[in-house]
This record gives C-alpha cells, structure tokens and sequence, in this order.
C-alpha cells in the first residue's frame, strides 16, 4: 500500500494516490515495498513503468516516468513548501517562551531544527543570531526546535550564545511531520503560516537572510 505519495514527485504525477494498492509493476505481482523499490532501481531513469493497482473497491492502470533523485532538500521541498506549517506537539520554551507556530501567524518564521551534539547546528547558530539581529525588529521569528530535554537544550543555548528562541522536548511526531531526517533542517515560512522554503545543513546568514528579506517585503 502506498502510505503517502509525496507531492510532485513521478508517482503523484501520474496520479498515485495515499492508500492505493500496488498489484503488479510492469506486469510482475509485488507484495512488499521492497518489490516496488527494486523495480524502479532496476528500471532506471527516463524508463517508464505500468503500475497496477487498486483503489477502493475498482482497479486501475498507471504509468509513471522514472526520473533521477534530486537530493534530499529537494525531495523536501516538493513536498512541503506551500504547504501550511504543522503544529508542534511536545514543545517545551527553553528560552523565549514559543511553544506554538500558531502564535507567530503575521510573522516570518525561520524554524531550526539543530541538537546540541550536532556538529552542524552548533556552527549554523551564530548565522541565525545575526539574521536574527539584522531582521528581528521587522518582523522575523526564530524558533530553533530540539528533541533535546529542556535543561539540555539550554545549557547550549547559553554555552553557544543563542539569542532566539529555543523550543525543547519535541515530539518525534513533529519531526516527522516536518518530515526532518537530518540536522539542521530549517523552514521558512511567510506571515499568512506558509512554508515557502527548506534548507538541510549549515547555511551562512547571507543566505539565510536573503530568504528571510522577500519574505518580510511580503503583505500580511
């Protein structure tokens, strides 16, 4: 069964839907993801293959083009940006007292998602602290989200001189939601609580805050 199709990739092009019953790729019967996976391996890029499946109670026939991976960010930002922001679960204000993504609605909100053992993070947090102080007066939130207990995540709040807002004991059902398998993750989103951009690892505050400068030039 087709757990989640993700949007816009080959398979949601060609019209997979979440719970749809894979039968037969390309004619042979599969009964395990794996004998989905290892036909399209050994399909390849530009090769077509003919799924068919049942949806509901009727069965039907699709073809879906093969196409190159194109990367972890990407794969992440088909699928989430223009999509609203979900809401966290778990969350606990180490520092800052942001708990919820719905209370930042009419601001730009950089969200991060770090651990104070990632090597990564740990270099990502003085870029954030300077778009932090360069765009925080015109409207930019930054929440940096942690799995981390609470007196963790602030010991290295406070041992890397973190200036934004530190959200500890995240749920992994948060995680997942947002879809993060590495760190740090980080997602853009406009006032109206949009995400309408991804990056995973370090970024330097240039970057960063070139994303950040459109979207608060955006109306409310």
């Amino acid at each position: 069964m087709a757990k989640r199709v993700l949007r816009g990739s080959p398979a949601d092009k060609a019209g997979l839907h979440d719970g749809d019953v894979i039968l037969t790729v390309d004619g042979a019967a599969v009964s395990k993801p794996h004998d989905v996976v290892e036909a399209i391996a050994n399909a390849g890029p530009g090769a077509t293959l003919a799924f068919h499946l049942k949806r509901g109670t009727t069965e039907q026939d699709l073809k879906v083009l093969i196409t190159d991976h194109p990367g972890d960010e990407e794969v992440l930002r088909l699928d989430k940006v223009g999509t609203f922001a979900p809401a966290w679960k778990g969350v606990t204000a180490a520092k800052g007292g942001i708990t919820d993504i719905k209370k930042l609605k009419g601001s730009v909100v950089l969200v991060d998602f770090w651990a104070s053992w990632c090597i990564a993070c740990r270099m990502t947090a003085p870029e954030l602290n300077a778009v932090q102080e360069k765009f925080g007066a015109q409207g930019l939130k930054i929440v940096g989200l942690t799995d981390d207990t609470e007196s963790v995540a602030l010991k290295a709040a406070e041992r890397l001189g973190i200036k934004y807002a530190v959200g500890a004991t995240t749920s992994i059902d948060t995680m997942s939601d947002y879809g993060v398998r590495a760190l740090p993750t980080m997602f853009f989103i406009d006032k109206k609580g949009v995400i309408r951009d991804v990056t995973i690892g370090a970024r330097a505050a240039d970057e960063l805050g070139a994303i950040v400068k459109k979207l608060l030039a955006e109306p409310g």
